[in-house]
């Protein structure tokens, strides 16, 4: 078989097939020897090494494939044996996210995706973002290890539900590749977390690594390897490297923000041929925790919402049913489902759609003159809710989710900011937002809530997971590896609570979209009430403070 896959490029694993010379009584020649000289004539490579794995089942192996047996390469190591000739290969990537872990199984020689699974990350129990999780391992020692070996049985039970899947058994898997955030990355190689959580947020690795899936309880191939992509430094993670790698932000010549929406927001900002990274302290509100509106991404949450600017009156989409809410064949469709609350996509809709209709001020309070004309807007807790479902199941957002939600799309605005001041960039040329697996966000949407600064709507863009491409990408080719590597050294993290123009920039960010700043670029694609730059609050072409 050749070295290359369907693009050309270098495959990780090869496959080999040889016929090995048996036994003979005058060549004392172990089995593990011969299998090695067969290989090494059939392929030109020398050095090739035989691990515990392979020697445990090789002459059973050898004898069942009557000499004839097919040997899975990893650059010059035997990683798997299979009786008579076998084309068929597959690896597993996994998108290690702090709420879900996405995994995808791939025929390797095809580049053909055979199955794809997802579960709700077994750490949330220990805590919600990584933050969380480290206090909860200081806190108790013994969850560290509880927390190693919850991560470690989920990607094993994932591996062995995507072989069933695919009709295939967990020894046909002979690679995998992991993106995650770093308190994930070292609690799954058992590195201890504990000095990410507090400055200098130092990892004990940051460069990629290849090990024994069997080291950590992995069922698979008897020696195959997991291949994690590189992290790039303090809270940031490999994903954002496999982001930027599967964005190919690098290969657009004008200044470039990509924003990763998750329980920990990442974004990247590429310019002028330098590259700047940044956790922004956004919390996991933007993914529906901590907010009484808020639901993760299940069937039966509200992805999409539009608000009638004359009336006021909502409709929205749910995932899992086809029509809208005023459509009539709505409700037969949705009453299996267990209708309520907005997932992220969903969130930023309703802030924005708030705001284009009026019922929003540019500061985040909902206009109690309006109530009057609405039943949709109702005093409640002391402040005023607008009301999407007023049914069973009632679906709400509240003044307090909106301030949360202001305040956590605040911090990654007031990040990027600080990232462009450093890179002395005045306007975006481009902003690309992704998320994990689910319903597309509309880019024009952030725009006017502000998630980012002002930029041009036709420079807009969502990718869906693009993470995850980019360890899929890692797991079929090693140009890929490396290039995501060589990425990953070129990103340099900024601390941007540290700069001292943050606070400043972040009290500014928390209007929709900005309290000082007119967005004229997406007021162009989108009429958006009181969106004039306020240069009157402005002294001597500075912000005063």
């Amino acid at each position: 078989m050749s070295d290359q896959n369907q693009y050309g490029e270098e495959r990780v694993i090869r496959l080999c097939h040889v016929t090995v010379a048996e036994p003979d009584i005058h060549d004392p020649s172990s089995d593990a020897r011969r299998l090695v000289n067969a290989v090494e004539s059939e392929t030109g490579l020398v050095g090739i090494s035989v691990d515990l794995g392979v020697l445990k089942i090789l002459q059973r192996t050898l004898r069942q494939g009557e000499w004839r047996v097919t040997v899975a390469l990893n650059v010059g190591r035997i990683v798997a044996l299979y009786a008579g000739e076998t084309s068929a290969i597959y690896g597993v990537a996994f998108d290690i996210g702090a709420g879900m872990i996405e995994a995808v199984l791939c025929d390797l020689n095809e580049g053909i995706d055979r199955a794809r699974t997802r579960m709700v990350n077994p750490l949330v129990r220990f805590g919600a973002d990584p933050v969380n999780r480290i206090a909860s391992g200081m806190n108790r020692p013994s969850d560290l290890p509880a927390m190693r070996d919850a991560l470690r049985h989920a990607l094993h039970q994932l591996c062995v539900d995507l072989a069933e899947r695919a009709k295939i058994t967990p020894n046909e898997i002979v690679d995998i590749v992991f993106v995650a955030d770093p308190v994930c990355h070292h609690l799954l190689m058992d590195l201890d977390p504990v000095e990410l959580g507090a400055a200098p947020f130092t990892e004990t690795v940051s460069e990629p690594i290849e090990f024994k899936a069997r080291e950590i309880g992995i069922a698979i191939a008897p020696d195959a390897f997991i291949y994690a992509l590189p992290l790039i430094a303090h809270h940031v993670g490999s994903d954002l490297s496999a982001a930027a790698f599967s964005c190919a932000v690098t290969d657009l010549k004008q200044p470039t923000l990509l924003v990763d929406i998750g329980t920990t927001t990442e974004i990247l900002l590429s310019a002028h041929g330098k590259i700047l990274a940044a956790s922004p302290p956004a919390g996991a509100v933007l993914e529906g925790t901590g907010i009484e509106a808020g639901r993760h991404i299940v069937e039966g949450a509200i992805d999409r919402l539009r608000i009638d600017p004359s009336t006021l009156e909502p409709r929205f989409h749910i995932i899992g049913v086809d029509p809208w809410s005023d459509d009539r064949r709505f409700a037969e469709q949705s009453d299996a489902l267990q209708l309520g609350g907005l997932c992220r996509a969903g969130l930023i809709d309703a802030l924005a759609e708030l705001r284009l209709c009026g019922a929003l001020g540019r500061d985040g309070a909902l206009k109690a003159e309006m109530a009057s004309t609405t039943k949709r807007l109702r005093e409640e807790y002391r402040s005023y809710s607008y009301l999407i479902r007023e049914f069973e199941p009632r679906i709400a957002i509240t003044q307090h989710d909106i301030r949360a939600l202001q305040m956590s799309k605040a911090a990654v605005q007031a990040a990027a900011r600080i990232l462009m001041k450093q890179l002395g960039v005045t306007e975006l040329a481009g902003v690309i937002i992704t998320s994990g697996t689910g319903p597309a966000i509309d880019p024009l949407r952030a725009g006017v809530i502000g998630l980012f600064p002002d930029c041009d709507p036709a420079h807009l863009s969502f990718v869906e997971n693009a993470a995850f491409e980019g360890a899929r990408a890692a797991l079929l080719t090693r140009s890929a590896r490396a290039a995501i590597a060589a990425l990953a050294k070129k990103i340099k993290v900024v601390e941007t609570v540290l700069d001292p123009d943050f606070s400043m920039e972040q009290i500014g960010a928390t209007g929709l979209p900005h309290a000082r700043l007119g967005f004229p670029k997406i007021g162009a694609a989108i009429e958006i009430p009181d969106n004039d730059d306020r240069a009157a609050e402005r002294r001597g072409g500075r912000r005063g403070r």
